[in-house]
């Protein structure tokens, strides 16, 4: 009976990689990337890695690798490069766990804890060395028709989801990023640390502005919070057992929900005329209406 090995196991190889390059083209195609968690010694590597057209390229890449796999072209070298691609993977989710994001972002809108995907990315490279190839450093003649059948299948996969990937428009603006999806909808992502020396911009978008005339005076700690966000909720009952003055709380509603708990701090919520991503809880303080600082906690 012929051994199991990578000659077999390419094919599941080759599944995760187009199972997570559709749902990473799916996002970015129809909304903008959450920004990363602030605060962490990774944050500059992966703010580098959450770039738009670096994700492009990664879709793109998966794409033609599992294509390749999937045919069989030169096994040896496809399973260093493998190794290699996972090892990257569990890294790369090692880093988004350890600076505290609540999804890898492997699998595109659909939330999946970094440790999990670490685990797997971790178990896929160990199977891979189990299922070793047997290195041979030369280089046997290509088979063309495999070959044209790769490229005609990157094309045909590829040049869609780039095209659909590419029509989500953005541009900068006084809140962050701002994109416009192929429905025509506006979507924002916010980005509190281009708020700082300026005027706080979200009293505009408030439902219900009466009262936040107070954020124009003083010292405030303004919590940008979301709605099903446990860590949101974890600081709230800090807050709560604290009772700091000069705290308010502005609500960045979700696609699901605007609702947070009962709070005894002035409560604010953003108008649903647009789509909103924000990394929370974050805390912006303001000085007589400008931002000074913006911190993950209050001191």
């Amino acid at each position: 009976m012929k051994r199991f090995g990578f000659a077999q196991f390419r094919f599941v190889v080759a599944g995760v990689l187009l199972i997570a390059a559709g749902l990473k083209a799916y996002q970015l195609a129809t909304v903008p990337l959450p920004p990363v968690v602030q605060g962490s010694v990774f944050t500059p590597l992966l703010e580098l890695l959450n770039d738009r057209y670096f994700q492009m390229a990664v879709v793109i890449g998966e794409i033609l690798f599992a294509l390749v796999l999937v045919a069989g072209i030169y096994l040896q070298y496809s399973w260093l490069l493998s190794i290699l691609s996972f090892s990257v993977f569990t890294l790369v989710s090692l880093m988004k766990a350890l600076s505290g994001e609540t999804s890898c972002g492997c699998f595109g809108t659909v939330t999946v804890n970094p440790w999990i995907t670490a685990a797997f990315d971790a178990v896929i490279v160990g199977l891979l060395v189990i299922f070793r190839e047997r290195l041979d450093w030369t280089f046997p003649p290509l088979d063309r028709k495999k070959v044209l059948a790769v490229l005609v299948a990157w094309l045909v996969l590829a040049g869609p989801a780039l095209f659909f990937m590419l029509s989500l428009q953005q541009r900068q603006a006084v809140l962050g990023t701002e994109y416009i999806t192929a429905d025509g909808k506006k979507v924002i992502s916010l980005a509190p640390r281009m708020w700082i020396d300026k005027e706080f911009p979200l009293v505009s978008r408030f439902v219900e502005p009466e009262g936040s005339d107070i954020l124009l005076t003083g010292t405030w700690h303004v919590v940008l919070i979301s709605p099903n966000c446990s860590d949101c909720e974890q600081m709230m009952n800090r807050l709560e057992e604290r009772m700091p003055e000069n705290v308010v709380l502005v609500v960045v509603p979700s696609r699901r929900s605007e609702k947070v708990p009962p709070t005894p701090f002035p409560k604010f919520v953003l108008d649903r005329q647009n789509g909103w991503y924000a990394v929370t809880p974050v805390v912006v303080k303001l000085v007589d209406g400008i931002c000074v600082e913006i911190c993950r906690q209050i001191p």
